[in-house]
């Protein structure tokens, strides 16, 4: 089942978060404190809006996304998607973000993007989605650590 997401989610929501990205193929090394801090952020934003996906009682997975301002019309950034690890491969992610998709066409958003590692399954469920790369965007780094 896919609902809008509530505070009442979010430990359940930051606790899947930190059992999704440490595992492969991740493996970073989030705590309470941090997962909790990012999260938080994403809620906070002024145009958030969020889906949990659920199996009975256990949270399976969930999307976290804000609205833009774009010239060409508002469009949705999708700030985390996550699955739980035993629930991959079986559709839960496709179901958010069609959950997602509905929400942004019901709103009138024109668009969805999102960053991915070109190098996780991620990049391919992506493209199973239909997402394709940009022909003018790149996302650029640099450590000042």
């Amino acid at each position: 089942m896919i609902r809008e997401f509530s505070p009442i989610d979010f430990n359940d929501c930051r606790d899947l978060f930190i059992k999704v990205f440490n595992s492969e193929p991740w493996h970073d090394s989030w705590t309470n404190e941090t997962a909790g801090a990012r999260l938080q952020e994403f809620i906070e934003n002024k145009r958030f809006f969020g889906f949990t996906l659920w199996e009975g009682d256990a949270l399976a997975g969930a999307a976290f996304c804000h609205g833009l301002t774009y010239y060409k019309g508002n469009e949705v950034f999708v700030d985390e998607l996550f699955i739980s690890p035993e629930h991959q491969r079986k559709g839960h992610g496709k179901a958010l973000m069609e959950a997602v998709e509905t929400h942004a066409r019901a709103q009138g958003y024109s668009i969805i993007t999102l960053l991915t590692n070109r190098g996780h399954s991620a990049f391919g469920f992506y493209k199973g989605q239909e997402y394709r790369l940009s022909e003018y965007m790149v996302w650029m780094y640099k450590r000042v650590d």
